[in-house]
C-alpha cells in the first residue's frame, strides 16, 4: 500500500511538472507610477518607461493631472508626443488576456484619440476613442489572444498626429493555461488527492 501512495503522489508530481513550462509565459503589471514626477502637474517624454520601448517620438508620462486625472495614481501615458508615437514590448509564446484603460483626451475631437495594439506589426484591438469631455472617462479595454512564438506587443497611436492623443493607464497581461495544461492540472491535483486520502483513511485503520 506504501508503495502505491508513492506511486501516486509522484504520477501526481510528474502531471504538475508537465504543466509548467506551459505557463511560463510573460506577464506584468504596471500602472506607470513607478517615477516620482514631483507634485506640480506636468510631462515629460522618455524613449523608454517601464519596459516599453518608445517609437520614433518616445513615450510621453503626464503626470499630476496636468492635463486630466489618472486613472490610478499620478501618472498614465500618451502616445501622441510632439507626434504619433508608440511603446512596445516582446512577449514570449503563450496565451493571454491583455487588460488596460483606455481614455480620451479631455476637449480632443474624436479624429485624434485613437490607439491601436499590434502582434508583430498586426492590428489586434483598436480603442477607436471618441471626442474628449471636460475631464479623462477612463474605460477597460480587455482582449484574449495567443502567439505561437515570441512576439513584439505594441501600443501606437492611430488618431490625427498633432500631438493631441488618447491616453493608457493600468496595463497588465495574464497568461491563460492552454486546455491540454488545465486537463494536466486537474489530473494532477486529482492524483494527490487520492493518494492523501488513501494515506488518511490508513492512518485511521492503524489507530
Amino acid at each position: 500500500m506504501r508503495i502505491m501512495k508513492v506511486l501516486g503522489l509522484t504520477a501526481a508530481s510528474a502531471a504538475l511538472a508537465l504543466a509548467g513550462p506551459a505557463l511560463a509565459a510573460t506577464t506584468f503589471s504596471t500602472n506607470f507610477d513607478s517615477t516620482d514626477f514631483g507634485t506640480a502637474p506636468g510631462f515629460t517624454t522618455l524613449t523608454s518607461y517601464e519596459g516599453w520601448n518608445g517609437g520614433p517620438n518616445g513615450i510621453e508620462v503626464q503626470y499630476n493631472n496636468v492635463a486630466g486625472r489618472a486613472f490610478s495614481g499620478n501618472n498614465f501615458v500618451e502616445l501622441d508626443t510632439n507626434a504619433n508615437s508608440s511603446m512596445s514590448r516582446i512577449i514570449d509564446a503563450g496565451s493571454y488576456v491583455l487588460n488596460y484603460w483606455y481614455s480620451d483626451r479631455p476637449g480632443v475631437a474624436a479624429r485624434s484619440n485613437g490607439i491601436t495594439v499590434l502582434l508583430d506589426g498586426d492590428r489586434a484591438f483598436t480603442s477607436t476613442g471618441g471626442a474628449g469631455g471636460s475631464q479623462t472617462d477612463w474605460r477597460q479595454q480587455t482582449f484574449a489572444f495567443n502567439v505561437a512564438e515570441r512576439t513584439r506587443l505594441t501600443f501606437r497611436a492611430i488618431g490625427t498626429s498633432d500631438s493631441l492623443g488618447g491616453y493608457i493607464d493600468s496595463v497588465s497581461l495574464s497568461a491563460v493555461p492552454e486546455p491540454t495544461t488545465w486537463a494536466m492540472m486537474i489530473a494532477g491535483f486529482g492524483m494527490m488527492g487520492f493518494a492523501l486520502r488513501n494515506r488518511a483513511k490508513s492512518k485511521v485503520a492503524y489507530a
